[in-house]
């Protein structure tokens, strides 16, 4: 989704609720056959924590490109991620994810 004002992005990551284990496997063997609706809803459960993430910037960095390179890194790791596999939690890939995609963009790269 594009975003015209920050607050656009805020705003629907207010409005998203968490899943279940079950509800996050479901949608992860969904996306798997090709749903693209199934991608969207786990994309979309996991905005809060990329909101919560953003806002833990300083104030002057909390721009609207760093919302869109946070989007591009969550949507990255639920593409990259196995659900099947139990070995870490997707909130700790996505947080490495952010990271990495963060520190890319302060560097200007």
């Amino acid at each position: 989704m594009l975003y015209i004002r920050a607050e656009d992005f805020y705003e629907e990551a207010r409005s998203c609720s968490a899943m279940s284990r079950q509800e996050e496997l479901q949608c992860a063997r969904q996306m798997r056959e090709g749903d693209a609706l199934a991608r969207e809803r786990l994309i979309r459960s996991y905005l809060p924590m990329t909101a919560a993430y953003i806002s833990r910037m300083p104030a002057h960095r909390q721009s609207l490109r760093l919302i869109l390179v946070c989007r591009q890194a969550l949507e990255k790791a639920v593409d990259a991620f196995d659900f099947f596999q139990d070995s870490e939690p997707f909130s700790h890939r996505l947080n490495w994810y952010l990271r990495s995609e963060v520190t890319k963009y302060i560097a200007g790269r």
